[in-house]
C-alpha cells in the first residue's frame, strides 16, 4: 500500500479533538443524535485511553425517529437511555452513568457540557479572550458561562467522514453554531490508509484499522470510534 510519507506535519504541542457521534439514521433533517464521543489528543503526550481527556454523552429524547438499521445497531444505547429516563431516583441514575461510563443529557444542555469539558482541558487556549464573560464553578473549575457575546471556540477536529456527516448533525444542536466553530481542515485518517492502485474509494474505519494492524472491530460506540481515529493518526506522528 502506498501512503504519503509524513503526510501529517503536526507541531509537537498541537492539540486536536477526535469526535464521533451515533445517530438514528443518515438524514440530518429527520433523524437524531443518540450519543457524542470526543477525545482531546495532545500530540506530544499521547496518553493511554484510561488517562486521556474524554467526553461521552447520550442524549435523552422523549421520542426517537430513525431507520430500522440504525435503531437496531444502536439498540443497547437506546436501552440505556430508556433505563436512565425511567430511573426513579438520582442514586440509580448515577449508577447507570457509572455502568455505561457516560453522561445522559437533554439536547439543549449538550453544547454547554461539551464547552465546559473543552475549557477545563485548556481548549480553547489562552489566546481566546473570555475577560468579558461571566464565570461559574464546574467541578471545581472556573468556567465561562455561555452567552450571546462570548467568543467562539475554534476546534481542530479529527474524525472519519466528520465533515460530511457528524459536523452536519452537530450544527443542529442548540447553540452549537454560536459557541463552536470547526476549522476547515479535518483530520480524516482514511487518506493515510488508501491503496492508490487498487481502491475505488477511501477505505472505511474497519479497513483502515486492518491496514494499520490495529486489533478489534468497529464497535459503533462513539467514544471507542473516536479513540480508533486517534490510534490511526498516531501511526503517522
Amino acid at each position: 500500500m502506498d501512503t504519503p510519507e509524513k503526510f501529517i506535519n503536526l507541531k509537537n504541542n498541537m492539540k486536536y479533538v477526535s469526535i464521533d457521534i451515533e445517530t438514528t439514521g443518515l438524514d440530518r433533517e429527520r433523524f437524531q443524535i443518540l450519543s457524542i464521543g470526543a477525545i482531546i489528543e495532545d500530540t506530544e503526550k499521547k496518553l493511554p485511553f484510561n488517562e486521556i481527556p474524554k467526553f461521552h454523552a447520550a442524549i435523552k429524547h422523549k421520542e426517537i425517529l430513525g431507520s430500522l438499521y440504525a435503531l437496531n445497531m444502536n439498540s443497547k444505547l437506546i436501552s440505556a437511555i430508556v433505563e436512565y429516563q425511567c430511573a426513579e431516583d438520582q442514586e440509580t441514575k448515577q449508577e447507570i452513568e457509572k455502568i455505561h461510563d457516560m453522561k445522559f443529557l437533554n439536547e439543549e444542555d449538550v453544547v454547554e457540557a461539551f464547552f465546559q469539558f473543552l475549557y477545563i482541558n485548556e481548549i480553547p487556549d489562552n489566546s481566546v479572550d473570555f475577560s468579558r464573560s461571566h464565570f461559574h464553578i464546574v467541578d471545581g473549575h472556573r468556567v465561562p458561562k455561555l452567552s450571546s457575546n462570548m467568543p467562539t471556540v475554534h476546534l481542530t477536529v479529527a474524525g472519519k467522514n466528520f465533515s460530511t456527516f457528524d459536523k452536519l448533525f452537530l450544527e443542529r444542536l442548540p447553540r452549537w453554531k454560536q459557541c463552536i466553530r470547526i476549522r476547515q481542515r479535518i483530520l480524516d485518517p482514511a487518506i493515510l490508509y488508501t491503496d492508490w492502485k487498487n481502491d475505488e474509494s477511501l477505505p472505511g474505519l474497519f479497513e483502515c484499522k486492518r491496514r494499520a494492524k490495529i486489533d478489534g472491530i468497529v464497535s459503533h460506540n462513539a467514544i471507542e470510534d473516536a479513540w480508533d481515529v486517534i490510534q490511526l493518526l498516531r501511526k503517522e506522528y
